[in-house]
């Protein structure tokens, strides 16, 4: 029992003293750090220079409107991504944004929003589903063709499978 307590009170006694030395070392390394460099002072202004006077100041004084200060110019709003994202609702509208985005030559890649159409919607066999095939077996083994041609960007086969399972404009 006596031993173990010497161990564990050596243990201390090492981590204290490797704590200590790294402190100092870090210490050491800040010390060795040139100063940051301070900013320039400014220019005193020039008292010589005259400012224009501001219109509203040119303006008659007894015009009867009130001097307002001018308004804030308005946030710029975002513009609208052309990125087409989410899944239509019908099966008819999945297979026409397939085809929409089949047009394009050569074809966009498959893992973006072609795959969240494909399997988060014409594959996904739920009643959330979008626009699900459901269980018609014919629909679902074309789409599963469908999605491997994309795969391989093959456009021709691509169109012309969105075409027999009905996707044209």
């Amino acid at each position: 029992m006596r031993i173990r307590n010497v161990i564990l009170g050596l243990g201390f006694l090492i981590a204290a003293g490797l704590m200590c030395e790294a402190s100092a070392q870090a210490v050491a390394q800040n010390a060795n750090k040139p100063a940051k460099a301070k900013p320039a002072a400014k220019p005193a202004a020039k008292p010589a220079e005259a400012k224009p006077a501001p219109a509203a100041a040119a303006a008659p004084a007894n015009t009867g409107q009130s001097m307002t200060a001018a308004k804030p110019k308005p946030k710029p709003k975002k513009k609208a991504s052309t990125a087409m994202k989410g899944v239509p609702s019908g099966v008819p509208n999945c297979l026409k944004h397939l085809a929409k985005m089949a047009e394009k030559d050569p074809l966009i890649d498959y893992d973006g929003h072609p795959s969240e159409i494909i399997n988060g919607g014409l594959l996904w066999n739920d009643p959330k589903s979008h626009c699900s095939v459901g269980s018609d077996e014919a629909m679902r083994k074309k789409v599963i063709e469908l999605a491997g041609a994309w795969r391989a960007k093959d456009g021709a086969k691509v169109r012309s499978l969105i075409e027999e399972l009905g996707g044209t404009k």
